[in-house]
């Protein structure tokens, strides 16, 4: 589920203060990730998606959810799906600034 260009990233990893607090609020054990990468939306630019836009003129296209890849120690790699405005979502933009 990669979506080339519709994002910034930030990583977290285990070198960064928040890394505990961030691990603990998505309940992942933190001696199993080696780090994560946050989707971030605040500096998207929404042009990329104009062939949308033509599709309905009254609405621009903006994301639903947020993607969050984790990397583990073992070398496995997973995404996680969070839905943009929910709970979960406000406190890791909180932690991660």
């Amino acid at each position: 589920m990669n979506f080339p260009g519709r994002m910034n990233q930030k990583v977290v990893s285990k070198t960064d203060p928040i890394f505990p607090d961030v691990c603990e609020l998505l309940e992942f054990d933190q001696d199993q990730i080696e780090y994560l990468i946050y989707e971030d939306f605040e500096e998207v630019d929404y042009s990329l998606y104009q062939d949308m836009d033509d599709i309905d003129t009254d609405t621009s296209w903006q994301p639903e959810s947020r993607i969050i890849e984790v990397y583990y120690s073992d070398t496995t790699q997973e995404e996680i799906e969070i839905e943009i405005g929910s709970e979960l979502d406000e406190a890791l933009k909180r932690l991660l600034g």
